[in-house]
């Protein structure tokens, strides 16, 4: 069945079988598609050619990005290895200042201590010459004072004895 005839015009012929509307979908798909590609064509062409920038910019972006992502991650671990050189003379150096400090503390600690040492001798020899002194005045002094008794004594003695000689020198004169 024929859905133009030339003698009949342009007219709907009745779709009786499937195999017709099969072939009407076709012509109409082809149609369409005709149209599509005469005026569609340039838009789709047009629309493709702007994602397509759009692509290739995103793309030039995302590089641009990663290079400078790179020169950053390049100069985090320049300057890390840096740091980490540095941290180490840090440590090395304050472990020599460390025993530096602990050597002059140390002789510093033993010259005090010999300094109180001669202190502690000299206050000891001090207080001994003061305690041999003061035992050597007592000394004199308990020594002056008994030999000042016995010579009191002995003086007392003696003029008492004279007194008494006398006495008897004098009864015996009187007496004679």
């Amino acid at each position: 069945m024929h859905m133009f005839s030339l003698s009949e015009g342009l007219g709907f012929s009745s779709i009786s079988s499937l195999e017709d509307v099969f072939e009407t979908n076709i012509l109409n798909l082809a149609v369409v598609i005709a149209m599509v590609v005469v005026y569609g064509g340039d838009l789709i062409s047009a629309i493709l050619e702007q994602r397509l920038e759009r692509i290739v910019k995103s793309v030039k972006t995302a590089d641009e990005k990663y290079e400078a992502a790179q020169a950053a991650l390049f100069k985090a671990e320049t300057e890390l290895a840096e740091a980490q050189k540095r941290a180490d003379t840090i440590r090395s150096e304050g472990s020599v200042t460390v025993q530096k400090a602990l050597d002059f503390v140390a002789k510093q600690a033993d010259e005090e201590l010999a300094r109180l040492t001669e202190v502690k001798n000299s206050t000891f020899a001090l207080a001994e010459q003061k305690a041999t002194k003061e035992i050597q005045t007592n000394l004199v002094a308990r020594a002056l004072a008994k030999a000042g008794t016995k010579l009191s004594t002995r003086l007392a003695s003696q003029t008492t004895q004279k007194a008494f000689v006398d006495l008897q020198i004098k009864t015996f004169r009187t007496k004679a």
